[in-house]
């Protein structure tokens, strides 16, 4: 019987090393170590405690066992749920789900690219922990363990889960204070679901949780000098030529600071043509069932649509294993939106572009047209920037993402919103900001 139970043991053992190869993973795996923090000034002042002695860790084993011993359909299905994709895959799915044009204010801060801000950073600190301290996962350091799911192929201090979840629901807390105890709690159940999926310490999590909750604060005293505070004091258009009208969405922008382009106006372009000939043009055009469709599509995509694209083409590449990578494509997307929409709007009310319905007062739009002047198009910028940065992380599937870009520009016309010129223009300027950004981060 002895005999049985040591060969169990061994096998066990060999299943364990097969599938947690943490410990002699390529070095690939903790490339993000190296990495530098883009918004944390002084990374070396964000510290965490090392991790327990082997006494303690024999302590949280038993800790662990029991979380295993009691998983019930309800702790499989939370497992199951935080374990799809990097840890910052479900944040990018429910931080957008948060946001309501209700409160516009809030909309025009960009939540989810100060949130992504503040993972990027707080998972780049944590492999440097990680590869400072070297803790094997649970299993390995007892063989018997089984875990209800495959654990990650890095080290396990700190939970890079916890740490995540942490930076996440601190940052969006702070900007819907309303909701922050639920936030919280569903970050805290994320940070539980890995003691109770078998592959983390306790002590993990916990030292996760401090270092993104550390990231988080510095990074809301950086969101709170954004320049939303600032009132805009310019002067509205009365001019009749140009665009008017009682409430102009989007000007508040022209008092935030941008993150990483140089200013709001660094790719400011030139004034806009007289819109004679393109008024003909959009009056004359004929609507066929790919230019209504193209529309109504795009005229109603949701706020996260780039970013959903980004997290298919993470899965689709296998890179949702690499933590570290998916934070940064995130990110960089968002930061980058974040800096398109206020370059989009400094041109907007540089020039006060007409829109069509105004420049004609006899033309009827086929969809609504926005509270804000028309050039350059705000749609074709930001699909401009988004797939600038798509094509960057996964140039194979580029002349895709040029065509989604195209095909949102296009609509704007279809749609009857805006000319051809404020689309081509937000294109391009799209396009260049989006390349700047993400050439700009990559080399930091």
């Amino acid at each position: 019987m002895q005999t049985i139970i040591f060969i169990l043991a061994i096998l066990l053992t060999a299943i364990n090393a097969l599938g947690q190869k943490d410990q002699v993973s390529p070095a690939s795996y903790y490339e993000a170590a190296k990495w530098n923090t883009w918004m944390i000034a002084n990374p070396q002042e964000v510290k965490i405690a090392p991790p327990p002695d082997a006494a303690q860790s024999k302590i949280e084993i038993v800790t662990i066992r029991n979380s295993i011993a009691v998983l019930d359909d309800k702790k499989l299905a939370a497992i199951k749920y935080w374990d799809a994709g990097a840890p910052a895959y479900r944040w990018n799915q429910i931080a957008p789900k948060l946001i309501s044009w209700d409160k516009v204010d809030i909309v025009l801060r960009f939540p989810t690219a100060w949130m992504n801000m503040a993972i990027y950073d707080a998972t780049v600190l944590a492999w440097k922990e990680k590869i400072k301290y070297k803790r094997s996962r649970p299993q390995v350091s007892d063989p018997m363990l089984q875990p209800a799911i495959l654990a990650p192929l890095t080290y396990s201090y700190p939970c890079e889960h916890s740490v995540t979840a942490a930076a996440a629901a601190n940052v969006l807390a702070y900007f819907f204070p309303a909701i922050k105890d639920s936030i919280l709690h569903l970050a805290k159940a994320a940070s539980q679901s890995r003691i109770d999926a078998g592959v983390q310490f306790p002590s993990d999590v916990e030292a996760g949780w401090k270092l993104g909750e550390e990231v988080a604060r510095q990074i809301i005293e950086k969101a709170k000098n954004d320049g939303s505070a600032n009132k805009w004091e310019g002067a509205v258009n009365k001019d009749p030529k140009k665009w008017t009208g009682p409430y102009a969405l989007g000007i508040t922008l022209l008092t935030h600071t941008p993150l990483v382009i140089q200013s709001a106006d660094q790719f400011r372009p030139p004034p806009p043509p007289d819109f004679e000939k393109e008024m003909k043009e959009i009056k004359d055009f004929k609507p066929n069932f790919k230019s209504t469709s193209l529309a109504y599509y795009w005229g109603n995509i949701p706020f996260e649509f780039w970013s959903d694209l980004a997290g298919r083409k993470i899965f689709e590449t296998r890179l949702s294993d690499n933590a570290p990578a998916v934070a940064r494509i995130y990110t960089i997307m968002h930061i980058a939106s974040r800096d398109a929409a206020l370059a989009t709007m400094d041109a907007k009310y540089a020039y006060w572009g007409i829109r069509p319905n105004q420049y004609d007062s006899s033309y009827k739009p086929m969809l609504q047209t926005p509270p804000f002047p028309g050039y350059p198009s705000g749609h074709a910028l930001g699909a401009g920037t988004a797939s600038a940065v798509l094509e960057y992380f996964f140039p194979a599937d580029a002349q895709q993402f040029q065509q989604l870009a195209k095909d949102c520009a296009d609509s704007r016309f279809y749609a009857g919103i805006h000319f051809k010129t404020d689309n081509e223009v937000g294109l391009k300027m799209g396009r260049d900001i989006g390349k700047y950004v993400v050439e700009t981060l990559m080399k930091k």
